[in-house]
């Protein structure tokens, strides 16, 4: 986890008024973890990441975009904040806010097995394409099997999961946020 998220987290926390224990319990994250997060210190699920982004009222693109962003930016690999859930590695790439969405671009590698996400929201979509591996995705009620090469797009407002079926999965997942992402506390 980078400093710049840490304290990103408890700027927002701090504007918005609440205490470590006030965000703790919206975001149903321990305390203790939630001050670490904030020293840059931590290893927070995905799971762990939203809750906050979303009780602060910000998207994870927001959460990690940089105040000052040169011009070329340049991600090498092995750089980048690197998220670990259950199975799945996800490097974030860059993240950007345009005039009419907010985005984050990953490099998605999943162990054998399955990843399940919930819902993002109304208006986030995500975008798939597999390099190496194969793998179901999208929402649970209409998964779709890709090989390398194959692409998918699908709205991300409900439950949708993952699922490397050969051992590990590479893929690139970029997610777009609508410009204005609606309170979800």
């Amino acid at each position: 986890m980078t400093m710049q998220v840490g304290s990103k987290i408890r700027a927002a926390r701090l504007a918005r008024g609440l205490s470590l224990n006030e965000l703790s319990s919206l975001a149903s994250v321990a305390k203790a973890t939630l001050a670490q997060l904030e020293r840059g210190q931590g290893n927070p699920t995905l799971e762990t990441l939203t809750s906050l982004a979303t009780h602060l009222g910000m998207s994870l693109p927001e959460l990690f975009s940089a105040a000052d962003t040169p011009d070329p930016q340049v991600t090498r690999a092995g750089e980048g904040l690197v998220i670990r859930d259950d199975g799945l590695a996800l490097r974030l790439v860059h993240s950007a806010t345009g005039e009419r969405a907010l985005y984050e671009i990953f490099d998605l590698r999943l162990a054998e097995g399955a990843y399940e996400s919930g819902s993002h929201g109304e208006g986030v979509l995500e975008h798939l394409i597999v390099h190496d591996g194969e793998m179901l995705v999208g929402p649970h009620e209409g998964r779709v099997h890709l090989r390398p090469g194959d692409f998918i797009s699908f709205s991300a407002n409900c439950p949708h999961s993952y699922e490397s079926l050969h051992g590990e999965t590479r893929a690139t997942l970029v997610v777009f946020y609508p410009a204005r992402v609606p309170d979800r506390r």
